[in-house]
């Protein structure tokens, strides 16, 4: 079998192992490069795609276009130029033609990752994105091209007693995502990090790598931000009386809001909208994520502070804090769904995702007119509830459609590429392959 694998930096690093023990059962493995201070030891067949160097020419392509548009160096470290993804959506389609690979492993994060998945949905190949199902905590799920479909799974059910202790630990938020637990480099590899990136950027890689020089005052930028958010915020929920709602703020640049949840990136106009939807009786709480990058903006900050029914919350307030005290909970995408739905919180989504197929969790395609409905059946008790049974069931769906193992990249997380988490890995790769 043919099987592609998209470089992703240092993620690169965590499939090799699994793609050498792939190779080692008979499968042909090939690799698409595009940072190549990044490229596998392997012994395997390397696309490494030179950084263009001649003026670009191009046909306006409505499905790049879109593409462009949810990039992070355009939304985030003022790129300019786009031609770079035509150049690289023919060379990464030319690769692709070529090797007719069976299947594709890779994110659904940085440009050309989301070019590929853009190419093998033309050319009828599935491309699988390996990620953390949140929870059950320790799993993983393989998602369809740039969604959080999970494609097959373990089949694996939890017995009701296990399931139920799984239950406890998130509604006690005893059970942290795994994503949340990773260990930061110690000083000396993040500087490692960030040479290979000055690097990679000062050979010609100006396309996934920010200039050191913006990025460096990004950096200075986004903590003033911080604090003037937090200088406007408050630490507990004020008024009490009011009808409660939260929407807490997903960290920006990641694939869960800027890719999965495309739609809703720009969050300040997403919570403007909540807003204006309120009735006088209601309040928006809008909670920072603990690690806030670029998503919180001067925008956001004069919008809260403008709008009467909006309210911050410091960087410093925690979720136990808040979610007992709030009537409903809105989301784009985060994993605070699961949790309320194990809470019987009443929560709404804006992606339809496998969460939503539990009568608790509503999935709305617009605010307006259908939030005001479902805030009036809170307000009446309305609200879907799940019993027992129904929590356990739902708890085994997640774990029947994902699998055992960690994925990570060994600069954040080293275990991942430990022998065992590898093992974890390569079972549910070969399971994914015999399935298809």
């Amino acid at each position: 079998m043919k099987i592609l694998f998209i470089e992703n930096r240092h993620k690169t690093f965590f499939y090799e192992p699994i793609a050498r023990q792939l190779q080692a059962d008979g499968n042909k493995i090939y690799w698409i490069i595009q940072n190549k201070e990044f490229v596998p030891s392997l012994d395997s067949v390397k696309y490494t795609i030179p950084y263009p160097k001649e003026k670009i020419k191009y046909q306006t392509d409505k499905e790049i276009e879109e593409i462009i548009k949810i990039d992070r160096q355009f939304n985030h470290f003022n790129q300019k130029d786009s031609t770079y993804f035509y150049y690289y959506n023919e060379r990464i389609r030319d690769i692709i033609e070529k090797i007719k690979p069976d299947i594709v492993f890779g994110e659904s994060t940085a440009f050309h990752e989301l070019l590929t998945i853009l190419n093998c949905k033309k050319q009828g190949i599935l491309y699988l994105n390996p990620s953390s199902c949140r929870y059950p905590i320790g799993r993983f799920s393989f998602y369809e091209y740039d969604t959080l479909i999970p494609f097959k799974g373990s089949g694996e059910v939890l017995q009701k007693k296990d399931a139920e202790n799984i239950i406890d630990q998130i509604v006690n938020r005893t059970a942290v995502p795994d994503y949340m637990k990773l260990t930061p480099p110690s000083k000396l590899t993040k500087i490692k990090d960030k040479l290979i990136k000055v690097k990679s950027y000062m050979l010609g890689e100006k396309y996934n790598t920010p200039n050191p020089f913006l990025k460096y005052k990004s950096e200075k930028q986004k903590k003033q931000i911080n604090l003037k958010w937090d200088e406007a915020s408050v630490k507990e929920i004020s008024d009490k009386n009011s009808f409660t709602i939260l929407y807490p703020l997903q960290m920006q640049p990641e694939a869960n809001i800027d890719v999965w949840g495309k739609e809703y990136r720009d969050q300040t106009k997403l919570i403007s909208k909540i807003a204006d939807s309120l009735s006088k009786d209601c309040k928006l709480i809008v909670k920072p994520n603990p690690k806030s990058n670029y998503e919180i903006s001067e925008e956001l900050i004069t919008l809260a502070t403008r709008n009467k029914q909006i309210e911050i919350l410091h960087h410093f307030v925690k979720m136990d804090n808040v979610l007992p005290k709030v009537d409903l909970v809105i989301t784009v995408t985060g994993t605070i769904a699961i949790e309320c739905i194990l809470s019987n919180k009443p929560v709404i989504t804006l992606v339809d995702t496998i969460n939503n197929k539990v009568k608790s969790c509503i999935y709305i395609e617009s605010i307006i007119p259908k939030l005001s409905s479902i805030i009036e059946e809170v307000k009446k008790d309305n609200f879907p509830k799940l019993l027992n049974k129904e929590k356990v069931a739902f708890i085994n769906s997640l774990n029947k459609s994902s699998f055992e193992g960690k994925v990570s990249d060994p600069l954040t997380d080293e275990s991942c590429i430990l022998e065992n988490n590898i093992h974890k890995m390569v079972t549910a790769f070969r399971y994914i392959l015999y399935a298809i």
